[in-house]
């Protein structure tokens, strides 16, 4: 098994990539762990244990903690933010319901204006800031992609709700990767895992709403930025992510471990109830869906332009390509990282897809 998803991959180093890591699950059982290239330009070799920044592809564990909250009934998605975090309702947020922040409809899109990198590593400082801000009053802007407010917001409310209160990242830890014994996802990087990580590269973003590139000596590659919480974000290996998305291709359920209900993935699966696009800066394959994951299946042509081979896909990708996603109807659950950052909304198809296609024809013949 593996020599389609190879031959993609060589595809890949050769058109540019520096170091690729796939990986897939089908019926709960890891079958795909394929690794090339290096860890940097003239760097080590990529293997099963490098550790890659995958960006909003990390969403999904964020999403999950507020997900195994509400199954516990210590939140209702319909009920106002301001419920049970009474600072989030000032400024006119009152109305904002735990639904809408999920599915990126609060009007906070942008980081607090005086935000440092230093200021951003600490929980409190951001999530105050986010609670005495005021929404965007555009309709457009407003429920356009949170793409790095959306963590915290989201990660708030299920502290809040925490009986515990417990840490964000103890939270996560806790609550979701323990019971699904998954050990290689994290919004900030532990002592001693820095050295396995790859070095990102290259543009994340051209053009509209901004240009956005990472050279090596970014501070993305940094200790200092490894070492700040994420919560829309995250570090990972392939193995262990798609570990995650495996949970969801089985609809909720993984090595007997029951995360969350069928019919609450299953949930998961329509889009949000929204007139509005995502927003430029995820381009028009981005289709947000109710439980705050995209919704492959609803992406027109989606076997051309994303690889999926079925209708009922979960998936989020990450800025500069990254993906990861869970094909319910097939039970198949797969996380590609790589380090050499692309746009990939101005491609037809995501420069990936051949080597998702790839991963179909591997696992499922």
């Amino acid at each position: 098994m593996g020599s389609a998803v190879q031959d993609a991959i060589d595809e890949a180093l050769s058109r540019g990539e520096v170091g690729v890591q796939v990986a897939a699950y089908h019926h709960g059982e890891l079958v795909l762990d394929v690794h090339a290239g290096e860890t940097a330009t003239n760097g080590r070799a990529v293997d099963s244990d490098t550790v890659f920044w995958v960006a909003s592809a990390g969403k999904v564990s964020t999403a999950t903690v507020l997900h195994v909250q509400a199954e516990k009934g210590l939140v209702d998605y319909d009920q106002p933010i301001a419920s049970v975090w009474p600072e989030f309702g000032a400024r006119g947020k009152a109305r904002f319901t735990v639904q809408d922040a999920l599915t990126h409809q609060v009007g906070l899109a942008d980081l607090p204006a005086d935000a440092t990198p230093e200021l951003l590593g600490d929980w409190d400082w951001v999530v105050d800031r986010l609670a005495r801000s005021a929404p965007s009053d555009e309709p457009a802007r407003r429920t356009t992609y949170h793409a790095r407010t959306w963590g915290y917001v989201v990660g708030e409310i299920a502290r809040r709700v925490d009986p515990e209160m417990r840490s964000f990242e103890d939270l996560v830890r806790e609550e979701v990767h323990e019971p699904l014994g998954v050990s290689g996802v994290w919004h900030r990087l532990p002592d001693g895992v820095g050295e396995r990580t790859a070095v990102m590269r290259g543009a994340i973003l051209v053009g509209e709403p901004m240009t956005f590139t990472v050279t090596e000596d970014h501070e993305i590659n940094t200790a200092a930025y490894q070492d700040r919480i994420d919560p829309s974000g995250a570090w990972v290996t392939a193995r262990e992510g798609a570990r995650l998305w495996a949970a969801y291709a089985q609809g909720g359920e993984l090595d007997g471990t029951r995360l969350l209900p069928a019919t609450r993935v299953q949930g998961f699966l329509d889009p949000r109830a929204c007139a509005f696009a995502a927003g430029t800066i995820v381009g028009r394959r981005a289709v947000i869906g109710a439980g705050g994951l995209m919704v492959g299946g609803a992406v027109p042509a989606r076997g051309d332009v994303l690889g999926f081979g079925g209708d009922r896909v979960l998936w989020h990708p990450g800025a500069g390509g990254a993906l990861g996603f869970a094909d319910l109807d097939a039970e198949l659950a797969v996380m590609i990282c790589h380090n050499e950052f692309f746009d990939e909304r101005h491609h037809e198809q995501h420069p990936f897809a051949p080597l998702v296609r790839a991963v179909y024809t591997d696992v499922l013949g």
